[in-house]
């Protein structure tokens, strides 16, 4: 065999939004945070095999975020926008994807918790996604929806699962029927027998990762689980 088939990485541009963020080189004044969503999103993309493309940190004005947009639509595979996707007046995500083409969102707002905010958007067959702003919610909404379609653009329709382990929980975990939540847990050997113990924090919160192993998943359909059941654990 002297031929194989390839695909290229697929180009995912990374715009991140809000008159707030600075670079993380630059000390933020009162008012200000250190940019750290295209980053993370970047590291993410490449861990699933694509090739980020940051295209800046853009303030919240719709003209240059129209701009922005547009230009990481033409020069890459998938646009995901970062911040911006909630219903307050300074969020503009979901009015600039829809500016882009057709057929535009498909849908605003996803049944996960973090990451409700979410938009999924398709234009002229290149999907676009807007992210919560929040880190965790943002790191969570790209395990599930984002790193599948990066799969797909590279020809791959069914990704490998993440790898997992089974544990037991050690504390209750609360949820709402109808609504799918991820929660972070830390792994522990406790009485020779792997415990998986939930970490509980906001979504803004990004200690909930830091001291997290994996996560775990709260079933649509369920409203919490209990202490003592067997779960699963996808691994970081």
């Amino acid at each position: 065999m002297t031929e194989v088939r390839v695909a290229s990485r697929p180009r995912v541009a990374i715009v991140s939004t809000g008159d707030e963020l600075v670079p993380p080189s630059e000390t933020p004044r009162p008012g200000r945070i250190r940019d750290i969503n295209s980053y993370t999103i970047s590291a993410l993309v490449e861990r699933a095999g694509g090739a980020p493309h940051r295209i800046g940190l853009i303030p919240d004005t719709l003209s240059l975020q129209q701009e922005a947009a547009q230009q990481g639509l033409d020069e890459c595979d998938m646009l995901v926008f970062s911040a911006g996707s909630s219903v307050s007046s300074r969020d503009l995500t979901a009015e600039v994807i829809q500016n882009l083409g057709s057929p535009g969102i498909l849908a605003h707002g996803i049944s996960f918790k973090p990451g409700k905010p979410t938009i999924v958007a398709l234009v002229d067959g290149k999907p676009v996604f807007g992210l919560p702003g929040n880190p965790v919610s943002a790191a969570v909404v790209f395990d599930m929806l984002i790193r599948p379609a990066i799969f797909w653009i590279a020809g791959c329709a069914d990704p490998p699962p993440l790898p997992s382990m089974t544990a037991t929980l050690s504390r209750d975990v609360p949820s709402v029927s109808g609504r799918q939540d991820i929660v972070q847990v830390r792994l522990e050997r406790q009485d020779g027998k792997l415990v998986a113990e939930p970490i509980f924090g906001g979504s803004g919160l990004i200690f909930t990762l830091v001291q997290a192993d994996g996560a775990i998943t709260v079933p649509l359909d369920k409203g919490g689980l209990y202490a003592g059941e067997q779960v699963s654990v996808r691994l970081y």
